[in-house]
């Protein structure tokens, strides 16, 4: 079957099916015909027992789910599933919990009343607290079914497989997909149709297929479902990295189950639109351009998946090579961002995101780069990036990765002089924050969770990040979104030191004005300490108040008018001298009105208190911070700062004078 034709003939038979489904569907659709439609008339003939096609032509349609049924249970697993359950760990916490109805989503637990989930509930939603219409869409990724599955797969107990016998059965016969699927209270959002066939139900189906607890009819419900989910999230796909989820999840359905006659144009077409929407998502420098490590992340999971069944199946040679050459860009950029405890800068909206995850899939499909071996290991094996110079310049993703070395201990900092990003963007630009090797100790917490909140909006606000606010307000540009050429940010980078610069001339605010604009410069005197210097200039001609902002993740943060030092409790703290006459300094933590000192986390983190430090310049036309930055080792002499002349500073730290020309950054970093 030719490419066009098979475009044809997939689009014709979802057509089909669809009108099919609707006339169908009721409040509750009527089992047989949903096996009819999306099973028995879904399936291959060619491809099952004879005896299937004997009970078809004698309309004897529940011995024909029989043999289907029998030959899906004895059948050989995928080679690409079988992988994914040997190198999955089970959680047999989550699964016990899930067969009693208590699910935790989002960090937030529920007990379902009698142990029976309704999967169109959100426990959220009726109280007084916080809405989060994302506790019930992500509960239907029913990630909970895979630790059900693999800890039946381990011990054997029914337990697991009459608790996933009834929930299945329930979500099958009673959620359907109406309009309005990507609205508030469905359980058909494509997003989370994709997930759930990326792995969570043809696992658990490949695992619990086996039990005596699944009856045939159970089994062919999960079959035709997963079909219809398939054939949803194809048609229905939308963009960025939701289209790549949405597509991993209908590629990976008609892999593992290439009985259906629509699976080989299902793979084929699924394959093809990655391939074209991945040239579009990844930079010239690799990033993906939601500029989001979590985003990035699924988008390369979704990518490297079709990879990786490719591998199995023999056919990777025959990828395209835009498609290889993109991944491979895309797990590039992962480690030119790194910290020097393997995790991503979190840069909008994220959750903590580990390297070495990405480099061993990467080191899987590109086994000549000892680079992305050097970071599945944890610097165990393979060689560290090439280059004398650790540091790095996306220029357009717009981030600045300034590091001492490749090595645990290295002193980093991110810089963010780029756009918005495509989507999950953050109010954010100028932003720095900074690591002593696993240790975070200025703080971008990554924006929390996806809830109705004030919390929420604080996190993706600059009053949430390591910027500077005109008259208490923060920036609120709307473009550019992507970039459209490389960021100019004056990029150095040599053995003594790093700089580069970004400036923000955009809205500050919700009155759409812009009052002034700010440049940030930042000098790395490697590998001890940073130099930030930003630039208040007023465009209405009037004073205003500038406040700059550094987010520390403790309460305990001591301050004076020059000095401000954290107390992590672990090896290392910030040190922090402001240069600058006539300022305030304060510490904040855990104020409500307005918000200012917490730590909104999401996912591998709560919501928790921490520190803003305010540092204050009151009615100034134009204005100039200059702010020393120390990582401090506890138990060492603090650093210190000597005025020689009318520009030069001489700094003392860990044993050695540098002098700098703090009037002239740029000029530092040139000689």
């Amino acid at each position: 079957m030719n490419q066009t034709y098979g475009k044809i003939y997939l689009e014709t038979e979802f057509r089909k099916i669809c009108k099919r489904s609707i006339e169908f569907q009721g409040v509750i659709m009527d089992i047989s015909e949903k096996l009819k439609v999306h099973f028995i008339d879904a399936l291959n003939p060619c491809k099952l027992p004879s005896d299937f096609s004997k009970h078809i032509e004698n309309n004897e349609f529940d011995k024909a789910i029989n043999v289907a049924i029998r030959y899906f249970r004895e059948r050989p697993c995928s080679q690409y599933l079988e992988k994914r359950i040997s190198n999955t760990k089970c959680d047999f916490k989550t699964a016990d919990n899930a067969v009693k109805g208590n699910i935790t989503v989002v960090n937030i637990p529920y007990q379902f009343p009698n142990g029976k989930i309704d999967f169109l509930y959100d426990p959220t939603r009726p109280t007084t607290g916080i809405y989060n219409p994302e506790w019930q869409w992500q509960m239907n990724r029913m990630h909970f079914w895979l630790h059900m599955a693999l800890a039946y797969k381990n011990t054997k107990d029914e337990k697991y497989a009459k608790a996933f016998a009834e929930q299945v059965y329930n979500w099958v016969t009673t959620v359907h997909c109406t309009e309005g699927w990507n609205k508030r209270g469905s359980a058909w959002r494509t997003i989370e149709t994709g997930i759930r066939l990326m792995g969570n139900w043809p696992i658990a189906f490949e695992i619990f297929r086996a039990s005596p607890s699944l009856t045939n009819e159970t089994l062919a419900l999960m079959l035709a479902s997963m079909h219809e989910q398939a054939l949803h999230a194809l048609h229905h796909r939308t963009s960025k990295n939701w289209l790549m989820l949405e597509l991993n999840g209908a590629h990976t359905f008609a892999t593992a189950y290439p009985e259906f006659k629509l699976s080989s144009e299902i793979k084929q077409q699924s394959a093809e639109i990655i391939n074209q929407d991945l040239k579009e998502q990844i930079l010239p420098d690799g990033m993906q351009y939601e500029l989001s490590p979590d985003y990035a992340y699924a988008t390369f999971i979704c990518a490297s998946t079709i990879c990786n069944i490719a591998k199995l199946e023999g056919t990777f040679a025959d990828l395209p090579k835009d498609l290889t050459d993109n991944i491979e860009k895309l797990a590039e950029s992962f480690i030119k961002l790194t910290t020097p405890g393997f995790i991503q800068p979190k840069t909008n909206d994220t959750y903590t995101i580990e390297l070495p995850l990405i480099a061993k899939t990467a080191a899987n499909l590109f086994p000549d780069r000892k680079d992305f071996i050097w970071a599945s290991t944890k610097r165990a094996e393979g060689e560290p990036p090439k280059g004398e110079i650790a540091s790095r310049f996306l220029p357009w993703a717009g981030f600045v990765a300034m590091r001492s070395d490749w090595g645990p201990d290295a002193t980093y900092l991110c810089f963010d002089v780029g756009p918005l990003g495509k989507a999950h963007k953050h109010w954010d630009m100028l932003n720095i924050n900074i690591f002593k090797g696993d240790e975070e100790l200025v703080f971008d917490d990554g924006g929390g969770e996806y809830e109705d909140s004030e919390y929420r909006k604080y996190a993706i606000s600059a009053h949430s990040h390591n910027t500077i606010l005109v008259d208490g307000m923060g920036q609120m540009r709307t473009e550019p979104l992507v970039s459209t050429e490389p960021t100019d940010a004056g990029y150095i980078s040599n053995n003594k030191f790093d700089y580069a610069f970004g400036i923000y001339d955009d809205i500050f605010g919700d009155n759409g004005e812009k009052p002034a604009s700010h440049k940030r410069e930042v000098l790395f005197a490697k590998p001890n300490f940073f130099v930030v210097a930003d630039t208040m200039q007023s465009k209405d001609g009037k004073p205003h108040d500038y406040t700059m902002l550094l987010h520390l993740d403790t309460e305990s943060v001591e301050v004076t008018s020059k000095t401000i030092q954290s107390h992590f409790g672990k090896k290392h703290d910030l040190y922090a001298l402001t240069l600058s006459e006539g300022v305030e300094v304060a510490a904040e933590s855990g104020q409500t009105n307005p918000l200012a000192g917490w730590y909104v986390g999401r996912t591998d983190k709560k919501l928790h208190k921490a520190t803003t430090v305010k540092i204050k310049a009151s009615g100034k036309k134009d204005f100039r911070f200059l702010t020393l930055l120390f990582p401090v080792e506890n138990g060492t002499p603090l650093p210190t700062a000597e005025k020689i002349n009318q520009t030069e500073w001489k700094i003392t730290f860990n044993g050695t004078s540098v002098t700098l020309d703090l009037e002239n950054l740029k000029d530092n970093a040139s000689r």
